[in-house]
């Protein structure tokens, strides 16, 4: 069986192979969390209620009274 890119089985090459992606894609999801959390902290900060939540809605509320261009055109 192949998944992702590595042949399953009990090569011991592979099983390294595997164990060194997983813990970088874990290292990954940390350094984005930890992203996110600081993002979500900012926004809070500056007027955002519910962080990160509260500027999906604004923007997706923007999005549809419009094109974004359209709100420059008046700067």
């Amino acid at each position: 069986m192949v998944l992702g890119g590595f042949k399953m089985d009990n090569n011991p090459n592979n099983v390294k192979e595997l164990e060194k992606t997983v813990a970088k894609l874990e290292s990954q999801a940390d350094l984005l969390e930890a992203e996110l959390t600081y993002l979500n902290g900012l926004l809070i900060e500056v007027g955002f209620p519910e962080g990160i939540e509260t500027l999906k809605a604004t923007a997706e509320e923007l999005l549809a009274e419009g094109s974004p261009s359209s709100h420059l055109r008046g700067l």
